[in-house]
């Protein structure tokens, strides 16, 4: 089962998430941290999700689980330091991850055949940080968060599977701005 902890909206049908992770804290060499579409918030939920790890050599993971209470599987680019882009987006029961340097121009994360999973119309879509180590926690920071499609309702915070270890507050998540001066 899943343990992680979970900042996630609703998506309703076809939609997408891109996020920029700029830095993921190194707790285990596979800690992950990167976008997430799953159908609950059970640990066995069906997922989709593609993540960094702090290990340039490890790079970026694209992992699914197609039935609940499953093993997930993995496809995984190895040479890809941080920070760096995913993107997972959902076309009916089809999910893509890509992956981009710079924001701009994108590279597919190729499974063959594509990857289909069977899941409700509303789901959930978020980002997701795991630090592999039950023991240990893990940070990351993420930026540049933008979503397509019927993406609703405000953030929210779930620890899957168990309870993690104590992070940040439970103080409201906020956005800062700064200019290029």
């Amino acid at each position: 089962g899943d343990q992680f902890r979970y900042a996630y909206k609703s998506l309703s049908g076809n939609g997408s998430m891109t996020v920029r992770v700029d830095s993921l804290v190194l707790s285990n060499e596979w800690a992950k941290a990167g976008v997430m579409i799953r159908e609950t918030l059970e640990p066995g939920s069906k997922h989709a999700f593609v993540a960094l790890t702090p290990e340039p050599s490890h790079g970026l993971s694209f992992q699914r689980r197609p039935a609940a209470g499953q093993a997930s599987a993995n496809t995984d680019v190895a040479s890809i330091p941080l920070p760096h882009w995913v993107k997972l987006t959902r076309t009916g029961n089809v999910f893509a991850a890509q992956q981009s340097a710079d924001g701009v121009t994108w590279t597919d994360v190729v499974v063959s055949p594509a990857l289909t999973i069977e899941m409700a119309a509303n789901v959930y879509i978020g980002l997701a940080l795991c630090s592999h180590d039950g023991a240990i926690s893990t940070a990351a920071e993420f930026s540049n968060i933008s979503a397509t499609g019927n993406v609703t309702g405000n953030w929210q915070t779930a620890e899957i599977g168990v309870a993690q270890p104590q992070g940040n507050s439970s103080e409201s998540m906020y956005v800062t701005i700064e200019d290029s001066t």
